[in-house]
């Protein structure tokens, strides 16, 4: 009985955090396998959206880097990559290099991503795109940072 509660542990704080981390990565292949979040697939419904939610300020800026479908595929990135640092990080907690780890985890998945855009017709990889992927991991990281400080 006793083994089998602790089997039951050894599985909530280390096999099914590594789950969650392959399933994100997974998401991430998806998101750029599939045709459905290429920058012009966006751009119309982001558009969409911004125009019923009366956010259309800019709205008249259709591509370049003010445009609201730059912005909001940037915050993707960074939040994306910044969830994929800070799941790698709990996989990895309690050892001592776990921030570090899970940072340079998360620069090089965003690598690997920008790579595998290369091969994936309407879409352009991008070396500002794995900047921005890495301040996402470090933000959520440094945030987690300060919650951890914060409450001991």
């Amino acid at each position: 009985m006793i083994r089998l509660n602790r089997l039951g542990d050894e599985m909530k704080n280390k096999i099914i955090p590594w789950i969650l981390v392959f399933a994100w990565c997974g998401m991430i292949y998806y998101f750029t396998e599939s045709p459905m979040f290429t920058g012009a697939n966006t751009a119309s419904w982001i558009n969409e959206i911004i125009q019923k939610l009366q956010l259309g300020h800019i709205d008249h800026i259709n591509d370049g880097f003010l445009s609201w479908n730059y912005i909001v595929r940037k915050l993707a990135h960074l939040s994306v990559f910044g969830l994929l640092a800070v799941l790698v990080w709990r996989a990895l907690y309690p050892w001592r290099f776990a921030m570090v780890s899970a940072w340079v985890f998360a620069v090089i998945c965003a690598g690997l991503d920008e790579w595998h855009q290369s091969f994936q017709p309407g879409r352009t990889p991008l070396l500002s795109d794995v900047v921005i992927d890495a301040c996402g991991a470090g933000i959520a990281l440094f945030v987690v940072w300060m919650y951890l400080r914060r409450i001991s």
